[in-house]
């Protein structure tokens, strides 16, 4: 029942985290190119990977203390096969909290933004299905390996395993949301011209069912971020597999402590781990 309990906080802060990175990824976007695509196509072009990136990057910051600011279905499922104390009722609460937060956050932008709603990704004119379902995949995948390499095996680096419990960063949760935030603008770049740039089911299902546009080939914005969370999970296996820690150029510093508490523990007020770089 405690497990469960928490599981369920850290799903409504999914909740809550995805709404708020749909509603000013949406938002911003939007108002960003309205009011600049006329006057300067150019720079249109990166308003939405901005919005979108700084939205996520924001976003992951606020919400990773609480639940490790997933804020994505596809990340989550790479996520519950790379961890292995990611448990799977959890891992299917984080995707319904993520698809309901995202409808929410598309919503409200539909209410409180003048205009008609926004936001659905589409395959831009001359874009093949094939080529989208790849760049949506490909682009997952640099976005997914962020989250691992710097959300996840980053302080993995710097603990023992005994204290290392789940994905929440103990320290340095703003290191890892720019590398992601970042992540997502340039994926944004690469593939915003003929995507949109979702590489996030609920990012696209958010917008498609506010709108209604469902757009061409819809389903490549399921598979394809999901695939490229797969890739990603292969290629840090692997990488665990040739045990990529112990050859890292990465040494722990030291002469420095580190005191790490997982939120259990903290409520037990057992003692404390000591993380020793």
């Amino acid at each position: 029942m405690g497990e469960l309990k928490q599981d369920l906080i850290e799903s409504f802060a999914e909740f809550l985290g995805t709404a708020y990175f749909i509603f000013f990824g949406v938002g911003g976007g939007l108002a960003l190119s309205n009011n600049i695509a006329d006057s300067n196509p150019g720079v249109a072009l990166i308003a939405g990977p901005f919005a979108w990136g700084f939205s996520l990057l924001v976003n992951v910051w606020i919400w990773a203390p609480i639940s490790g600011g997933v804020l994505n279905p596809a990340i989550t499922i790479g996520l519950m096969v790379i961890e292995e104390k990611f448990r799977f009722i959890k891992g299917i609460l984080y995707i319904i909290a993520q698809f309901l937060g995202a409808l929410l956050g598309a919503y409200l932008i539909d209410v409180v933004q003048p205009g008609p709603a926004g936001g659905a990704t589409t395959l831009a004119e001359g874009t093949t299905i094939m080529e989208g379902l790849l760049l949506e995949t490909f682009c997952t995948s640099i976005l997914t390996l962020a989250v691992f390499m710097l959300a996840v095996e980053k302080h993995a680096i710097f603990k023992w395993n005994k204290a290392y419990e789940d994905i929440r960063n103990d320290e340095t949760p703003g290191v890892a949301a720019l590398g992601i935030g970042w992540a997502l603008f340039i994926s944004g770049i690469a593939a915003g011209p003929y995507t949109g740039a979702s590489l996030n089911p609920a990012r696209t299902f958010g917008p498609a069912l506010i709108t209604g546009d469902y757009g061409t080939a819809n389903w490549i914005y399921y598979l394809g971020p999901i695939l490229g969370s797969l890739l990603a999970t292969a290629f840090l296996t692997l990488f665990k597999k040739l045990d990529y820690r112990e050859k890292s150029r990465i040494k722990e510093p030291k002469n420095k402590q580190r005191e790490f508490l997982n939120p259990q523990e903290q409520e037990q007020d057992v003692e404390q781990i000591q993380i020793i770089k």
